[in-house]
C-alpha cells in the first residue's frame, strides 16, 4: 500500500464533518422549499390567468359590442376584426395556461 492510503494516515472523521453536512442538507431543503414555493406561486397566476381568459372568451362569445380604452384614454370599439384577434390572443392565453 501507498503511504497516503494507509488507514493509519487517514482523518479521523470529526463532529465537524457531521455539522457541515447537517447545514447543507439543512441549505438543501430550504432551497428546495424555494423552489417548490416559487412552482406554487407560478401555478396559481397560470390558474387566475385561465380563469379569467375563460371568462374574456365568454364575453366575446357572447356578441355585441365590444370595447377598449386606447393609449389616449379614448374608448373604441372592435370591428370584427379585431374581435378575432381579440379571440385568438384569448385562445392562446387560454392554450397555454388551462392545462
Amino acid at each position: 500500500m501507498a503511504p497516503e492510503t494507509e488507514p493509519s494516515r487517514l482523518p479521523v472523521p470529526t463532529g465537524e464533518d457531521k455539522a457541515l453536512q447537517a447545514k447543507r442538507r439543512q441549505a438543501e431543503q430550504a432551497e428546495s422549499a424555494k423552489q417548490q414555493a416559487e412552482q406554487e406561486r407560478i401555478a396559481r397566476q397560470q390558474a387566475e390567468n385561465c380563469q379569467r381568459a375563460r371568462l374574456a372568451r365568454v364575453g366575446l362569445d357572447a356578441g355585441g359590442r365590444i370595447a377598449r380604452v386606447n393609449e389616449k384614454g379614448e374608448r373604441e370599439f372592435l370591428d370584427e376584426s379585431g374581435i378575432a384577434a381579440e379571440r385568438q390572443r384569448i385562445d392562446a392565453i387560454v392554450a397555454s395556461d388551462c392545462q
